[in-house]
């Protein structure tokens, strides 16, 4: 099996009790990105950026969790996992920053959301490029990452049963970010490493970066008030060690700028993409997980 493939959320139950809006899904055209908004009931918060994670596409069901909190959502897709669609790659790999321009400007610009910038909320690879956006543009506000991550990785390849992507995730004027390479290249290896879990390879990659500065997010320029959600769980990367240490560093230049809610059990990337239905009854982490988001998206539009 692909590794991305493995690398896929696996979604638990999760239920939403907030504030009615329109959760009317709009495919947002004549546009250079793709994208699906749903737009709040009422006027003067900040829109909420979308980035899925290593599936690629859209994140719908989050979607429409975020926006029935009261909040308008720009659900953006920045790669399709092997679907020629809209233009967009089929890989997880050297994605331009500069396609997240004009989403984020077409979001400050609807009549329900304040214009003087946005809120970025990304999950799991979503979550890594939700940091990096915001070590460069001061424009985004407030960042939810769950299942963040401390550094920029290599791509995800169209094939990667056996071998890395060469390239980063992310590019930046056409040149790629420096990024960690994954040091075993395919699930038979870890195996034959004694290693069977994708977070054990994820360590082992970065305990033997040679360019481990290099690769290192610098959460230090981020100044916007910054929400980390991991699990000690996590079986694909070692998110709640990661997540501390961007806390650690976030906060010593400005205390408190950084919150980080570390959940002892629960999966990757929290069971966010479960199906959505209005007025479902949360339990578990999960529950705990949403009114983490909702009190900090409050806190951030006060």
């Amino acid at each position: 099996m692909k590794l991305k493939l493995l690398l896929i959320i696996a979604f638990a139950t999760i239920t939403v009790t907030a504030h009615a809006g329109k959760n009317d899904i709009n495919t947002v055209k004549q546009t250079s990105f793709d994208a699906d908004y749903f737009p709040a009931a009422s006027a003067g918060n900040y829109g909420v950026i979308l980035l899925s994670g290593s599936g690629g596409g859209k994140a719908i069901e989050m979607a429409k969790r975020i926006a029935n909190m009261g909040y308008s959502v720009l659900s953006l897709a920045y790669f399709y996992e092997d679907i020629r669609k809209n233009n967009l790659p089929t890989t997880l790999e050297m994605i331009p920053l500069e396609y997240f321009d004009a989403p984020k400007n077409w979001l400050k610009d609807r009549p329900e959301t304040r214009n003087d910038g946005v809120i970025v909320l990304g999950i799991s690879k979503g979550a890594e490029l939700s940091l990096v956006l915001a070590t460069q543009d001061p424009e985004y506000k407030a960042v939810v990452a769950v299942a963040p991550s401390s550094v920029v990785w290599a791509g995800i390849s169209s094939d990667t049963s056996s071998e890395a992507s060469k390239v980063s995730s992310w590019s930046h004027k056409g040149k790629g970010l420096p990024f960690v390479p994954l040091e075993l290249k395919s699930r038979n290896s870890l195996k034959k490493a004694g290693l069977y879990k994708f977070a054990d390879m994820y360590t082992t990659s970065i305990g033997v970066a040679s360019n481990i500065d290099q690769a290192l997010i610098k959460v230090e320029r981020i100044k916007a008030p910054t929400l980390l959600i991991s699990a000690s769980s996590d079986f694909v990367w070692p998110a709640n060690a990661m997540a501390s240490s961007i806390c650690r560093k976030m906060n010593s230049e400005q205390q408190d700028l950084c919150k980080h809610v570390n959940f002892e059990h629960g999966s990757h990337a929290m069971g966010m993409d479960e199906v959505f239905v209005k007025n479902e009854k949360l339990t578990g982490n999960i529950a705990d997980v949403t009114s983490e988001i909702s009190r900090f998206l409050r806190t951030v539009n006060l």
